[in-house]
């Protein structure tokens, strides 16, 4: 299988291809940067422009399926300037490749896309599953709906289009496991808001073996990418307090202080949403880690 990557040189990417590439694929990848290329074997990298809409049409020779991951980290101050970023740059990746698709011959089978459980309405009593039609209406919903809309449009080029909505993915490297424990670890730890908070996790070896398997599989639809016990945020904090033997005992820290502190972007923070997939089992997908303890025993061992 021969599978284009955008978004190949971030967190998920990076480790995909990787994955990719040892289970003996060939990998093509897109990027902005010319520094970026590489041009070996099994793996080749091509220059585009998605805010031009442009492409190098030889990252689709003989390609399978795609992989879409690319756009701007949410991880920054959400400037009106920042957000427009955060929402454009995903929207132009997905229409550069329709457009690219839809415009030449090709032999594209399959895409996964990404998205997030973001787009399920903020709420500590609702638990949500790819069926589920609670959509919120804050900045991060809004992304997820019109990009989700962008991918969706592949279906109607005869190519099977997956949606995968990415819970918290934990690792000890990046995202929000790893910005925690930097906290924790200097015994500065304390639930942010009233720790009652819904948080749906999912382990970053299992988010790799995910996308193989949808890929592999052809699959299309809605998946939910979380594992199976979602964890309220103050036993989250507890269990990684003991895994890296440290106090938690600092008092909440007030959701008024934290949204004066972060803006709006304190919707990554205070936001609840209990997810759970349904689908991932249905089509024989078997976790490999389905409890937060394990979870952390495996990434700090």
């Amino acid at each position: 299988m021969k599978v284009l990557v955008t978004g190949a040189t971030g967190f998920i990417g990076t480790a995909l291809c990787s994955h990719l590439l040892k289970n003996n694929h060939s990998v093509h990848y897109l990027v902005t940067d010319v520094a970026d290329i590489k041009n070996q074997d099994n793996y080749k990298g091509f220059l585009w422009n998605p805010e031009k809409k442009e492409i190098d049409l030889n990252s689709l020779n003989q390609v399978d399926a795609i992989v879409n991951l690319a756009g701007h980290t949410i991880n920054c101050k959400w400037t009106d300037e920042n957000k427009k970023q955060i929402h454009d740059s995903r929207i132009n990746c997905s229409n550069t490749l329709f457009n690219a698709l839809r415009d030449n011959e090709h032999q594209v089978k399959s895409i996964v896309n990404a998205s997030a459980i973001g787009i399920y309405m903020s709420s500590e009593t609702a638990v949500y599953t790819e069926n589920s039609t609670g959509f919120g209406n804050d900045f991060l919903a809004e992304v997820c709906k019109n990009w989700e809309a962008a991918n969706l449009r592949f279906e109607s080029l005869g190519i099977k289009t997956a949606i995968t909505r990415f819970g918290l993915i934990l690792s000890k490297d990046n995202g929000v496991l790893h910005e925690l424990a930097k906290v924790v670890s200097k015994g500065l730890g304390a639930n942010l808001g009233n720790g009652k908070q819904w948080m749906s996790w999912i382990h970053f070896n299992d988010v790799i073996e995910i996308i193989y398997q949808l890929l592999k599989d052809q699959q299309s639809g809605i998946f939910n990418v979380v594992a199976p016990n979602a964890i309220k945020q103050n036993e989250f904090l507890k269990l990684l307090a003991v895994q890296l033997n440290k106090p938690l005992w600092l008092p909440n820290i007030p959701s008024v202080f934290i949204k004066i502190g972060l803006g709006e972007r304190s919707a990554l923070v205070l936001s609840s949403q209990h997810v759970q997939s349904v689908k991932l089992p249905e089509i024989g997908y078997k976790f490999m880690f389905t409890d937060l303890s394990s979870t952390l025993k495996d990434l700090y061992k």
